[in-house]
C-alpha cells in the first residue's frame, strides 16, 4: 500500500491541520547553569541569548568552524542562569559545550529522562488548553515558556511544536506522566481531537509541508544557504562567524523544496542523488507523501546556481520531480 492511500496517516494530517492532536514527543533536554552559562552559549549559537529574557525560548543552530550546520535547537531560558536545550543529539552537545568552556562557570547535565514531553497541535489547540490547565494560555506568546498546573501537577508549557500549526507543548516529571498522559487525552477528545499515531505524519510529513526540516535535511549547510539566515546575529562572535561570512556573499549551495510526478517515492532513500541534464546538482535529504498538498514532496540540498522550477530527476530510477520552495503549503 502507498502511504498516500494509508488512511491513519491521512486522518493524523487532517486533525492536526484542521483541528487538534496529541502524541508523545520527547526530545533530548541538556540543563546549562552558571554564572558562565549565558557566554557561554552566546559564543556556541548564532543567534544572540542575551536577548532571551527568562520565560522566552529560541529556535537557533551551532556551527563547525567551517560554519556548516552541526545541530540545530531551542534554548529555553527557564530562570536566570539556568537554560534548557531540546536537541535530538543531547550526547553529543554536551562534549561540544565543554570543549568551549574550558575555565568557565558553567555545569551541564542531561534531563532527559527527568521529563516528558508532549504535543498538542492544531487550530484547536488553545481550547484543548484551557480545559487541561488550570492557569489560562491563549494570551501565552509563542516561544513563551511558563509554569503551569494540570490537575495540581506542576508542568512547564511551552507555546510551541513542529506542525507549523497553532500548538504547545507539555513537559511533566516522567514519575507523573501516565496521569498527564490520561488528563490530555481526555481533553483533547473533549475539544473534538484525538491522539495521533503516526510517527512519519508528525515527524515528517506534516512539517516538511510548512518547510520545518530536520537536522539531517541540511546537512554540511550553513544559515543562509537553507533559509534560516534571519536566526544569525552578525552583531556578535560566534563559532564559525568567518565562515559564514563568506558563505553568505558566496553561497556554495541552496535547500530546497521538490514536487514529485510519480505517486510513489518509496524507492527513494536518504541523499538520493539528484540530476539537472543528466548532470549530478546535489542530494534528496528525504522525500514524503503531503496529505494536506496532495502530492509527494521532499528536501534537495543543490548547488545555488539551480532555480526554482528546474526539471530534475531524482535517484537510480529517475523519479521527475520540480524544484520549488521548501515551504509547500
Amino acid at each position: 500500500m502507498l502511504f498516500k492511500d494509508d488512511k491513519t496517516a491521512r486522518l493524523d494530517a487532517e486533525t492536526i491541520r484542521k483541528g487538534v492532536g496529541w502524541y508523545r514527543w520527547t526530545h533530548d533536554l541538556v540543563e546549562v547553569t552558571g554564572k558562565d552559562a549565558l557566554e557561554v552559549l552566546n559564543n556556541i549559537f548564532v543567534s544572540n541569548i542575551g536577548k532571551v529574557a527568562a520565560g522566552r525560548t529560541k529556535y537557533t543552530a551551532m556551527l563547525n568552524e567551517d560554519g556548516e550546520i552541526i545541530d540545530d535547537v531551542i534554548v529555553m531560558h527557564m530562570s536566570e542562569d539556568i537554560y534548557w536545550v531540546s536537541t535530538l543529539y543531547g550526547p553529543r552537545l554536551i562534549p561540544w559545550i565543554e570543549a568551549h568552556a574550558e575555565g568557565k562557570d558553567i555545569q551541564t547535565k542531561i534531563i532527559t529522562y527527568d521529563w516528558d514531553m508532549y504535543a498538542v497541535q492544531g487550530p484547536d489547540s488553545p481550547k484543548a488548553m484551557e480545559l487541561l490547565l488550570e492557569q489560562p494560555v491563549s494570551e501565552m506568546k509563542r516561544f513563551a515558556v511558563a509554569e503551569n498546573a494540570i490537575a495540581g501537577i506542576p508542568v512547564y508549557i511551552h507555546r510551541s511544536g513542529f506542525t507549523g500549526e497553532n500548538g504547545f507543548e507539555v513537559y511533566c516529571a516522567a514519575d507523573k506522566t501516565t496521569e498527564i498522559r490520561g488528563l490530555i487525552a481526555k481533553a483533547v477528545e473533549a475539544a473534538g481531537g484525538r491522539e495521533i499515531y503516526t510517527l512519519e505524519v508528525y515527524v515528517r510529513s506534516i512539517p516538511m509541508e510548512k518547510g520545518f526540516a530536520l537536522k539531517q535535511d541540511f546537512k554540511h549547510l550553513n544559515p543562509f544557504e537553507c533559509g534560516m539566515g534571519w536566526s544569525v546575529d552578525l552583531d556578535k562572535d560566534f563559532i564559525g562567524k568567518e565562515a559564514t561570512l563568506q558563505i553568505k556573499e558566496n553561497p556554495r549551495w541552496r535547500m530546497a523544496g521538490l514536487e514529485f510526478e510519480w505517486e510513489s517515492t518509496e524507492d527513494i532513500s536518504i541523499w538520493e542523488r539528484v540530476y539537472l541534464y543528466g548532470v549530478e546538482v546535489g542530494r534528496c535529504a528525504q522525500a514524503i507523501y503531503g496529505y494536506t498538498v496532495d502530492k509527494n514532496i521532499g528536501f534537495a540540498t543543490l548547488r545555488a546556481d539551480v532555480p526554482d522550477g528546474a526539471k530534475v530527476t531524482v535517484g537510480p530510477n529517475g523519479s521527475p520531480a520540480t524544484v520549488v520552495s521548501k515551504v509547500f503549503c
